[in-house]
């Protein structure tokens, strides 16, 4: 591992961005895993147990990445409303 944090808290909302590739390795690969599970949805959609399994793997993907980035992240989730930006007069 180059970098002890693969993410960083985003500037304005709530969560983390990736910065390393760590970061966007594992962004990448829940993308590759939801793009897929879609795309067998769409195909097979006369089983409803095959759709149940994908909904589940959906889930625990989207669980892994969160618990993932949120271990891996410099500093604390919460919500970050930007810089306030001042222009040096009295507002």
């Amino acid at each position: 591992m180059t970098n002890a944090y693969w993410f960083k808290p985003k500037r304005i909302g709530y969560g983390a961005t990736p910065s390393s590739w760590e970061g966007w390795a594992i962004t990448a690969a829940y993308c590759l895993v939801v793009w897929a599970c879609a795309a067998v949805m769409v195909t097979h959609r006369d089983s409803s147990a095959n759709l149940a399994a994908l909904l589940v793997a959906i889930i625990a993907a989207t669980v892994a990445l969160v618990v993932v980035s949120k271990n891996k992240t410099d500093g604390p989730w919460g919500w970050n409303a930007g810089a306030r930006q001042t222009s040096g007069k009295n507002d």
